[in-house]
Order: structure tokens, then sequence, then C-alpha cells
């Protein structure tokens, strides 16, 4: 799961960090690369530390919630400002997938046969 959370989450960056999904994954993505859960190898490719990983996800979701809990505007900017952002490791993978959709738009064959 964490594996497919790890690939998947350079699907919602493409989308941008202008738009919520994708800044809310680079926040999601840099906090667990901070805290070790999350790694670049020396090549540019990531994997998820095993060791890591749970205890990564708890710590940010529980930061998460305290934010949230206690309301504060200004700690909330703060951590879109420190962590909203795509990294130059992202970016360097980023680059490499001009070529795979973000989306996969299907095509209804039977619906453009009949004149739908």
């Amino acid at each position: 799961m964490y594996k497919t959370f790890l690939a998947s989450a350079f699907r919602s960056i493409r989308f941008g960090i202008t738009e919520a999904h994708g800044r809310g994954t680079a926040i999601q993505v840099n906090y667990l690369l901070d805290f070790g859960a999350f790694v670049v190898s020396r090549d540019g490719t990531f994997s998820l530390n095993p060791a890591k990983i749970k205890d990564g996800i708890a710590a940010l979701t529980r930061e998460l919630m305290i934010l949230e809990a206690e309301g504060s505007y200004t700690k909330a900017k703060d951590l879109i400002v420190k962590l909203g952002i795509v990294r130059p490791e992202v970016q360097r993978v980023l680059g490499k997938l001009p070529g795979v959709p973000v989306d996969i738009e299907p095509i209804f064959v039977t619906t453009t046969k009949l004149g739908q």
C-alpha cells in the first residue's frame, strides 16, 4: 500500500501545486522525505523506508489533525509554504514523465458507433 501511495504521489503532483491535490500531495511527500520514510537514492529513484513509513504517516496525520483542531491559520500557512513545493529531486522524476498521461480518458466505442 505504501509503495502504491509513493508511486501515485508523482501522478498527483503532476497536476501542479496550484491544484489542491497536487499541493496536498507535495506536502505529504516532503514531510515523509524529511521524516526519512521516503528515501531518494543516488540514482534519483525513490523508495520507502519500511522501518519509518508507519511512524511517518502517523506523525504527519497527528500534525495535520492538531493544525485542524487548533485552527491556526498561521501555522497551516507556514506548513504550506515550507512543504507545499516541488523539490528538485521530485522535479527530476517529473521531468522524466512527460509522455505518461496524468489521466486516462475512456473512449466509449459503442456510443461513438451509435452516434451518441
